[in-house]
This record gives C-alpha cells, structure tokens and sequence, in this order.
C-alpha cells in the first residue's frame, strides 16, 4: 500500500512509524523543511516506552509530491485541512482514499470534499506522541486507535488499514459506532486539553488539584449530555476513566493544546470545545463550563495575536 502522512508532527509519524514496519510504502509529508530534512538525513527516531529505534522513512514537503497513493492519512491541525489536501492534490487518485484522526467533530465532512463519500474513513486514536526535535518523536504511554468508514458500510479498506498498523505495532481495530468514539474524543480533549493550556501544566498537575477534577469532571458530564442530545448514546464513565489515565500513565505528556500555546500557534479548540459548544446550542442546550473554558482559550490565543 502506498501511503502518504499529511501533517507528519508527532502523531503522524508514529503512525507512519507503523505503517513502516508494515512494510507499507510510506511518505512523511510535513510543511516544517527542518523536520523533513532532518528524517531524511539520519531517519526518523523515536523515543517509545519499550526502547529506541531509527526507522529510514522517506519525509518530503508538500510541493515535492506529485505520485497518487492508495491512502492519504491526515493529521493536520483541523484548520489547515483544506490549504493541505489543495497542496498535495495531485497525490489524489479515482481510488484514493482519505483518513482522518484529527481532534474534534465534522472531519469527515472536510475530507468528503476531496473524495467520494465511500471513499472517506475516520476515526480516533489514544495514542500519546511529541514532539522532540526535527526528526525525532517519544511516546512513551499505552493507548489504542479505532477506525471506520465514516459514511458507507464497506469495510475492506479499512480492514488493510487497520491490519497494516497493528502489525506495525499499534493496536487499530474497526468500531462501527465510529462516531461515539469520535464525539468521546472529543469530549475528553475538550475537558483535559484546556485546563493544560490555561495553566501550562501537563496532566498530572491537573490529578492534584481538586479545581481540575471538578471542572474536568463537569465538562465530561455537559458533553456526553450533548452527544446523548445529537443522538449518540454514550457513557460518560469510560471517558471518566480516561481522564484519570491521562493524569496518572500520561502525567507528563504535553497535550497538543499546550504545545500550541507555549509555542505562540493557534489551537484547535473551535473544533473541539466550539464544537460541542455548537452542537449542544442546535439543540437548546447550555453546556457553560465547557462555553467558558472555549472563551478563555480564545482569549489566550488573541493575546498572542496581539503580541505578533
């Protein structure tokens, strides 16, 4: 299978990684020149729980693609997936098909765009993975990925997929109920990566504070309430239980939403809590904690609007 990453930060390269070790053909193709340079020159290293490797991956920009591939893998910030699918559109074939695990809710509406409905699978990945130099990631916690179409029901393209990554070495399986686990996501990104931000501390600083449980617990609680508004069943417990995963095996990961901060970028948080915030609205709900926490990111990212 010949698969190309679009946005090959910390977490696309390690599910390129994956795809690698499955000896998939894989391309790393990322917007940073010093990223890529740096993969190419002395490979890819990566920093996991069970030891170190240095995998020979090719890394490219995106003006230097121009081959069709049978998957396309997106892991761009949200609001850079229109500008980076026009950049490699040439890579997009009549059998291309596209994959999303982005952050937030309505991905699988940005990818329809480029390609037939049927061609479209989405899904969400616990995966920790940073950022630690050009070319060089860690992960260094437990967690597992789903997948599905997003919008049909033939399931053999993300049979390979989900095959080509677990023999690569993480865990992927097939979940019907996609978008439960989508709208999961998203509910507990939306509880435990703004508190990170705001305070720029990493989850385990959260696990001591009886503020961050109560806020994290509160907005868990609004956002299963506005998923089970949209029609989707699900548990608040398991997303509970996550947090607390988060702030106990992860208490040291840098969540994407603070790294986006610390480093002066603008965050995902319109697509993850505005997002949830919008949803719950369609539906006459309030969800105020989860709506203040949005409004402060917001408020983080206009400061550094300003400064610039």
């Amino acid at each position: 299978m010949k698969v190309a990453v679009l946005g090959s930060g910390a977490m696309g390269c390690l599910f390129g990684a994956a795809f690698h070790r499955a000896e998939a053909d894989v391309v790393l193709v990322d917007v940073n020149a010093d990223h890529v340079d740096a993969i190419n020159a002395g490979g890819l290293k990566l920093d996991l729980r069970g030891g170190s490797e240095t995998l020979s991956i090719r890394a490219a920009v995106p003006s230097e693609i121009s081959e069709r591939f049978d998957l396309v893998m997106v892991f761009t910030k949200t609001f850079h997936t229109q500008a980076a699918l026009e950049g490699i559109v040439s890579a997009i074939g009549e059998d291309t098909h596209l994959l999303s695990l982005q952050n937030g809710l309505g991905n699988d509406r940005r990818l329809a765009g480029f390609v037939s409905e049927d061609r479209v699978m989405v899904g969400a990945s616990m995966l920790p993975s940073d950022l630690v130099g050009p070319g060089h990631i860690r992960s260094h916690g437990e967690g597992y990925s789903k997948l599905y179409p997003a919008f049909g029901s033939d399931t053999a393209m993300a049979e390979r997929v989900a095959a080509l990554l677990s023999e690569g070495g993480l865990e992927t399986v097939l979940d019907p109920q996609i978008h439960a686990a989508i709208w999961s996501k998203a509910i507990f990104n939306a509880a435990m990566n703004p508190l990170c931000a705001l305070t720029l501390r990493t989850p385990g600083f959260l696990g001591a504070h009886d503020e961050a449980l109560a806020t994290i617990h509160a907005v868990v609680e609004e956002g299963v309430a506005a998923a089970q508004a949209n029609g989707l069943m699900i548990d608040a417990q398991p997303i509970h239980d996550l947090t607390r995963t988060s702030m106990t095996d992860h208490a040291d990961h840098e969540a994407s939403m603070l790294q986006d901060i610390k480093a002066g970028r603008r965050t995902e948080i319109d697509a993850i809590s505005g997002a949830i915030v919008e949803a719950a609205k369609a539906k006459g709900m309030d969800v105020p904690v989860t709506q203040t926490l949005w409004r402060l990111v917001k408020l983080e990212e206009a400061k550094l609007a300003t400064a610039l």
